[in-house]
C-alpha cells in the first residue's frame, strides 16, 4: 500500500480546502477528526478516507499514523498554550520516524508572549528535532469575514475587532491550502518557512469600504476600545477567555507587527495571491 498524508484539522477552514486541493489533484490522503461521520459529510469522503484523531487521545495516534509518511499538522482553535498539546504527537512522529511534517503557524506570532507563544514554542520544538519540517505563517485570512462576522455585517452594518488603525495583508485560505499542497507532494521546502499574505495591505476601514462595495450597503469599522469590544463579546454570550485570546491577536495589527507584505506565495505556487475583493465576491456571491 502506497504511503499517504495524515491531515489534521481537516474540518477548518484551512484544512477543507486542503482536503479539497488534494482530492483534485488525486494525492493519497486520511482526514484525521474527532468526528468521523462529520467529516464524511462535510468533507464529501469515504469512510477509509478519514479516521479518528485527537490531539488529547494518545491512543487515536496509531491507527491514524498507519500507512503515513507525511503530516499537516493543524491545532484546535481559540487554545491558550496549544503546544502542550500538541508536542506529545509530534513526539510519537518522532519516534515512529515520520519526519516530514508541515506545520501551520501564524504571521507574526514571535511578538506573541505567555500563553499565546505556543507557534513559537512548535516552530523550535521542531526544529531541534529530526524532521524535514516546514512551517507555514498565513496572515489573517480573508474569510474571516464571512466565517465570524457575516451576522455583524448583514444585520448591523460594522466590522468589529480591536485591529485599530492597523493595516494587514488578508490571505486566501484557498492559497494557504495549495502553498501546502505544494509542500506536501514536492521536494524542495524542506527547512523552509513562508510568510504567506495577500498582495495588498488594508486597515479594517479600508476593509469595510470594500464590504460596502460588495454587500451593497453602508458597513463601517467602528474602531472599538478593548472595554468596548469585551463588553460586546460578554453582552453576546461569548465566554471571557475569547477576548482575552482575541485582543493580542488583533494587537499584532494594531500595532504594525503584521504590516508588510512577501511574495512567499507567490514563490511556491508561480502566481500571486488572491486579493481581498475577488474572496469577498466569492464568499458574498457578488
Amino acid at each position: 500500500m502506497s504511503a499517504k498524508i495524515l491531515i489534521t484539522g481537516a474540518t477548518g477552514t484551512i484544512g477543507k480546502s486542503l482536503v479539497k486541493q488534494l482530492q483534485a489533484s488525486k494525492v493519497d490522503f486520511i482526514a484525521g477528526t474527532r468526528d468521523v461521520n462529520k467529516a464524511q459529510t462535510t468533507l464529501n469522503l469515504m469512510e477509509d478516507q478519514c479516521v479518528k484523531f485527537d490531539f488529547t487521545d494518545e491512543k487515536s495516534f496509531e491507527r491514524a499514523l498507519e500507512n503515513v509518511d507525511r503530516v499537516f499538522i493543524l491545532g484546535p482553535p481559540l487554545t491558550f498554550n496549544l503546544d502542550r498539546i500538541l508536542k506529545s504527537f509530534v513526539d510519537y512522529l518522532n519516534q515512529k520516524s515520520i519526519n516530514r511534517v508541515v506545520y501551520l503557524s501564524a504571521f507574526g506570532n514571535e511578538s506573541l508572549g505567555g500563553d499565546l507563544a505556543f507557534h513559537a514554542i512548535m516552530e523550535s520544538y521542531l526544529k531541534e528535532r529530526n524532521f524535514k519540517y516546514t512551517i507555514l505563517q498565513p496572515s489573517f485570512f480573508s474569510q474571516n469575514f464571512k466565517n465570524y462576522e457575516y451576522e455583524n455585517l448583514v444585520e448591523r452594518g460594522i466590522t468589529f475587532n480591536v485591529a485599530g488603525d492597523g493595516k494587514v495583508g488578508f490571505v486566501d485560505t484557498e492559497d494557504v491550502a495549495k502553498v501546502a499542497v505544494k509542500a506536501l507532494t514536492e521536494p524542495g521546502h524542506s527547512g523552509k518557512t513562508y510568510q504567506l499574505t495577500g498582495p495588498e495591505l488594508f486597515s479594517y476601514h479600508d476593509a469595510a469600504h470594500l464590504l460596502s462595495d460588495v454587500l451593497n450597503k453602508k458597513i463601517v469599522y467602528p474602531n472599538p476600545s478593548e472595554e468596548e469590544y469585551r463588553g460586546a463579546l460578554k453582552a453576546g454570550g461569548a465566554p471571557d477567555f475569547i477576548a482575552d485570546y482575541m485582543i493580542p491577536i488583533f494587537g499584532m495589527i494594531k500595532t504594525g507587527k503584521v504590516g508588510y507584505l512577501t511574495d512567499d506565495i507567490e514563490g511556491v505556487i508561480g502566481k500571486k495571491p488572491t486579493d481581498l475583493k475577488t474572496v469577498l465576491e466569492r464568499d458574498f456571491g457578488k
